[in-house]
């Protein structure tokens, strides 16, 4: 998806067991700390992820098992057109990740009438719906290097949340929510790519935001059906 296409279209469940990384057991209460701004529609947003994670069986992120070296990258996207994630998981096995697009269906027929659009665009397989959501896992053309995508992501541990630089909009027109782990220690942060920050402070953490946005979108490329 070019540029352009891309600005156009521009946790829950409490004791699941779960292996990820090297399978070792990990502290069952990392401490997440959440910078994000106490406004409404984020809280939702929020939420919403909460329920995609329990969709695809995925633990929240303070209750994944990681070893102790091992840490989880989830950055979730969202416009207006598209609603993805992209995971990546590092640890003494390796880099490993995985990929969804997920949407709003609060009925059989609206999550239909979705999932074929989303169809059209992606290669879809491992189809699911519930909890008002629906979702799918793309498959991609060519085996991913998830090593690759670790590292262009690298950005996304060190942002701040935005609102450290500005306050957060009315509504969300590009959301990304990056939610990060190591150890024990994890946190939640938010930006906003439809709203820029061009001076300092924040200009650079603004286009570090950019940067893991492009790498998002291109990771998800993979699985785009040919033009």
């Amino acid at each position: 998806m070019h540029v352009s296409s891309r600005r156009l279209a521009a946790a829950a469940l409490l004791g699941l067991h779960w292996t990820f990384g090297t399978g070792c057991a990990a502290p069952r209460d990392a401490t997440i700390v959440r910078e994000l701004p106490p406004v409404d529609w984020l809280a939702a947003r929020v939420d919403e992820l909460a329920r995609a994670d329990l969709l695809r069986g995925a633990p929240p992120l303070a209750q994944a098992r990681l070893g102790a070296l091992d840490t989880e990258l989830r950055v979730w996207i969202r416009t207006p057109a598209r609603r993805a994630l992209v995971e990546v998981r590092e640890g003494a096995d390796g880099v490993t990740g995985e990929m969804w697009v997920f949407w709003s269906a609060p009925t059989q027929e609206e999550d239909d009438g979705v999932f074929a659009e989303y169809r059209d665009w992606i290669d879809c397989v491992d189809r699911r719906t519930g909890h008002g959501l629906g979702m799918c896992r793309p498959r991609p053309r060519q085996p991913v290097d998830w090593a690759m995508v670790a590292t262009r992501l690298q950005p996304a541990w060190k942002l701040p949340d935005q609102a450290k630089f500005a306050p957060p909009g009315g509504f969300d027109g590009q959301l990304m929510i990056i939610e990060r782990r190591d150890g024990r220690r994890g946190e939640v942060v938010h930006w906003d790519i439809a709203a820029p920050i061009a001076t300092d402070p924040g200009r650079k953490e603004s286009a570090m935001a950019e940067e893991v946005w492009e790498a998002l979108w291109d990771t998800l490329s993979l699985a785009e059906r040919p033009e």
